[in-house]
């Protein structure tokens, strides 16, 4: 029961952080022909648009802003030493759950840009984009309602969805799925009991990617990191022979002084913030390591 209330208290914790508010993610389509700085341009670009109306910018997540890029037009314009090339872009930005498929809002964006090659009109196109305009400052906080909403109405199926993916093994995209869902709902307290049903039935399928987060910890010498991951893993787990190997190695590493404070902590871990603070990277490597491997959509470049 303890353990139940500890990681509720880290479920909270987390949401607190990045759910007050609507969180929203950046996705690139993976055929996107743009160069990595006219991705990044863009990218910042959406995330201002969203900053500007109080949401959030997460690195990767399920609710995310996907703009599909399209040359409407380009022409190459002669004169003075060198052509000029002009570029029209139309982008289609849509911002939805990749998990559920549900649509919150869609707009278009047209602007020109010029420079010496397409790659560098592309680029002059997107830092043409204003930021500030009322027509994207309405197109978010439409899009801002809906998720509301969106969540407030369906926090049952929300639930019943994950616990369906959580059956299949697909505990990764459950959490992702949970993840984006906000604190300030009245819904969030059933949400976060079944993000910690099955966030114990990920660390106990998954010991292994846990051991690893724990092995690299030990070889950076952060030992108590390494202990609290460690912590983590139910003696059930498949990997736990490993993982007292590893807490026996991390004790011959450190002091008798040091020893002794590590089993005094492992003891009473339940009740450490740095287990806290462990739970909460793993549930962000789990997020992040989803969002890498969906085919459709690029989250880092």
């Amino acid at each position: 029961m303890k353990y139940g209330i500890i990681f509720l208290m880290l479920v909270f914790h987390v949401f607190t952080i990045q759910a007050q508010n609507v969180y929203i993610s950046v996705a690139m389509p993976s055929d996107c022909r743009l160069d990595d700085n006219a991705k990044s341009l863009l990218k910042g670009k959406l995330l201002n648009i969203v900053s500007i109306q109080g949401v959030g910018g997460a690195e990767c997540g399920a609710v995310v802003m996907v703009p599909e890029v399209n040359v409407i037009n380009s022409n190459v314009i002669s004169g003075g030493m060198r052509q000029i090339v002009s570029v029209e872009l139309e982008i289609t930005v849509t911002v939805r759950n990749i998990i559920t498929n549900t649509v919150f809002n869609t707009m278009q964006i047209s602007v020109v840009g010029e420079g010496y090659s397409e790659v560098d009109a592309k680029r002059s196109a997107i830092n043409k984009i204003d930021v500030y305009s009322s027509e994207y400052m309405q197109f978010v906080e439409t899009a801002k309602s809906r998720i509301f909403d969106y969540y407030d109405t369906n926090t049952e199926a929300i639930v019943t969805k994950a616990e369906t993916l959580a059956s299949m093994s697909h505990f990764d995209e459950a959490i992702a799925l949970l993840e984006t869902y906000p604190e300030t709902l009245s819904g969030y307290e059933d949400v976060a009991g079944t993000m910690v049903s099955i966030f114990n039935k990920y660390r106990t399928f998954h010991c292994d990617r846990i051991l690893l987060l724990a092995q690299a910890a030990y070889s950076q010498r952060n030992y108590v990191e390494a202990a609290d991951f460690i912590a983590m893993i139910d003696a059930q787990c498949s990997c736990i022979s490993e993982a007292k190997k590893l807490l026996d190695s991390i004790k011959k590493a450190m002091d008798k002084q040091y020893d002794d404070m590590l089993n005094i902590e492992k003891d009473r871990v339940q009740a450490d913030e740095r287990i806290l603070s462990a739970r909460i990277k793993a549930i962000k490597d789990i997020v992040v390591a989803y969002c890498q491997s969906l085919p459709e959509y690029i989250f880092f470049w």
